[in-house]
């Protein structure tokens, strides 16, 4: 086993922030003797050597050698000694500190110690707001890791209101993991905030089944199955509802599928019922566009009793307190411009046969009107 005594007494006396002459007094010794050690020149009495592990709170295999094989001996021994301890022990806090100390280039340690500070925290055992002081400093170090997400989840649960803001926005918007997802756990995970948790297990309710229904139905599967499986949207979202309306947060997005619904019965040549989804959905758009209403019902304890605005960017609970919509895939139905182009794009080839229809033209105008009343306000 090649000996690394030099690099590692120079390394743990630096993570200690301490000089050479510090240590030289500490064990009796000389400073030329410190700095000779450190260069390789020589090695300490070995009768020396567990005092020197002693200062260090490290072992003496550990002070002498730190190869692969060591290495992964002392990563066992860390997990061993971690699993022999409660999880709401502050030793495990300690442990991950001192072995973050003793591998500061290994990321896997510092991740315990970011997840066993948040522990500390949530259950708290953080009077002074030092516990938070060491998980904000080695969440930092673990953002170029392969930890950032997990780092980043661990921290929003745990971050002041204050910090919370930044830690969100560093979460990317996937599939698995997402802003509201990381509020969800936050207040899970804190049981006295039991209506924040209520409101945004709602709100995930609305991003989760936004992106869900408007996943896009291959055309290449034809009319026939695009419209039947339409029709299985608007009977899920017509849920939401009292069974007798659509809340009206839901209705822009119901006109949306509506609309595509028309255009695959119009080519099947089914226009009674074609000309009927059609006019429904051009009426729930003029009602929501010509309405004053500034926050829209969206059905109830599902979606947390909240209200969204009509650009869906937005959502008030019933105390009046406002939260950001994110994390939704598609989001141009609620726009008056996107009618417009929806109606009028060539590609929608269903709606060819109707196209000269006074109805049909009609809905195209009344866009255009709203458009230009909107770009002279």
């Amino acid at each position: 086993m090649k000996l690394q005594f030099g690099d590692n007494f120079k390394r743990l006396r630096k993570q200690r922030e301490i000089t050479q002459e510090q240590v030289a007094e500490m064990l009796g010794v000389s400073c030329q003797s410190v700095s000779r050690w450190e260069l390789g020149v020589c090695y300490p009495d070995f009768e020396l050597l567990p005092v020197i592990a002693n200062c260090f709170e490290v072992t003496i295999d550990s002070l002498l050698s730190n190869d692969d094989i060591s290495k992964e001996t002392d990563k066992k021994l860390f997990f061993e000694k971690l699993d022999a301890l409660d999880w709401r022990d502050m030793e495990q806090l300690n442990l991950a500190k001192k072995y973050c100390y003793k591998y500061p280039a290994d990321p896997q340690y510092r991740w315990h110690l970011v997840r066993i500070a948040t522990n500390q925290i949530l259950i708290g055992n953080d009077k002074n707001g030092e516990i938070y002081q060491i998980l904000k400093t080695n969440a930092e170090k673990l953002l170029e890791t392969k930890y950032r997400d997990a780092t980043i989840d661990q921290m929003v649960d745990a971050c002041s209101e204050d910090d919370l803001k930044y830690w969100l926005e560093l979460c990317p918007y996937t599939s698995t993991f997402n802003r509201r997802g990381c509020l969800v756990s936050r207040y899970n995970r804190r049981l006295d905030d039991t209506d924040k948790q209520f409101v945004h297990q709602g709100l995930e309710n609305l991003e989760k089944f936004s992106n869900q229904l408007d996943r896009r139905f291959p055309d290449s599967y034809g009319s026939t199955k695009k419209s039947k499986y339409h029709y299985k949207i608007l009977n899920i979202i017509e849920s939401f509802g009292d069974g007798t309306e659509v809340p009206n947060g839901w209705k822009l997005f119901y006109a949306y599928k509506q609309l595509v619904l028309s255009a695959c019965l119009f080519d099947m040549g089914k226009y009674d019922e074609g000309w009927n989804h059609f006019d429904s959905a051009i009426n729930k758009y003029k009602y929501i566009f010509t309405t004053s209403d500034k926050w829209l019902d969206l059905g109830g304890e599902l979606f947390a009793n909240l209200k969204v605005n009509k650009t869906w960017t937005t959502a008030v609970n019933e105390s009046g307190e406002e939260y950001e919509i994110f994390g939704i895939s598609h989001l141009s139905f609620y726009n008056i411009n996107f009618l417009y182009g929806f109606l009028n794009d060539p590609r929608w080839a269903w709606f060819n046969s109707v196209r000269e229809t006074d109805k049909y033209k009609n809905a195209i105008k009344w866009a255009e009107e709203i458009i230009k009343a909107e770009q002279k306000a």
